[in-house]
């Protein structure tokens, strides 16, 4: 192994890069998540008003099937891509404080006469278990609300 010495101002620059692609990161996943969320809600309100206005009567076979697709695609959603996801969000999200806390962004007083930091010390927990972060909880949820929506349209279908 090479040891090599690297200077504070190289650090800095190498910290500051580490970090912009962490935020990066951390930005592309939220909206790849947004979207998905976006999109299951989309489609589960179109199909769930197409499936109430229309006038044919599903068989209870139909019903099943339909339904029983709504909960697999649903599981499959949920616990596998959007918890991979997840996973890597909080992995993202733990670097990046570790390198915001190397660059002093929770350090009292370190870049103006402030006695507190600049980011929020409660930043410093982004991505462990202890951070107050809802945002896969309220996407869970939108996603959650959105197929109960659509069980229900494929259970009415054709008896409004």
């Amino acid at each position: 192994m090479i040891n090599m010495k690297i200077e504070h101002a190289d650090k800095v620059t190498i910290l500051l890069a580490a970090l912009s692609e962490r935020y990066n990161s951390l930005h592309l996943i939220r909206a790849r998540v947004e979207s998905i969320g976006t999109w299951i809600i989309g489609l589960s309100l179109g199909a769930g008003g197409w499936l109430l206005q229309s006038t044919h009567a599903l068989t209870c076979a139909d019903r099943s099937v339909l339904i029983i697709g709504v909960l697999l695609g649903l599981a499959v959603l949920r616990y596998f891509y959007l918890a991979d996801l997840r996973t890597g969000f909080k992995a993202q999200q733990r670097v990046a404080a570790r390198l915001e806390d190397a660059l002093g962004l929770y350090e009292d007083a370190l870049f103006d006469a402030h006695a507190s930091p600049i980011y929020p010390i409660g930043w410093k927990n982004a991505g462990a278990k202890e951070s107050e972060g809802k945002f896969f909880q309220s996407t869970y949820l939108m996603i959650y609300l959105s197929a109960i929506f659509l069980t229900i349209s494929i259970l009415a279908a054709g008896s409004i």
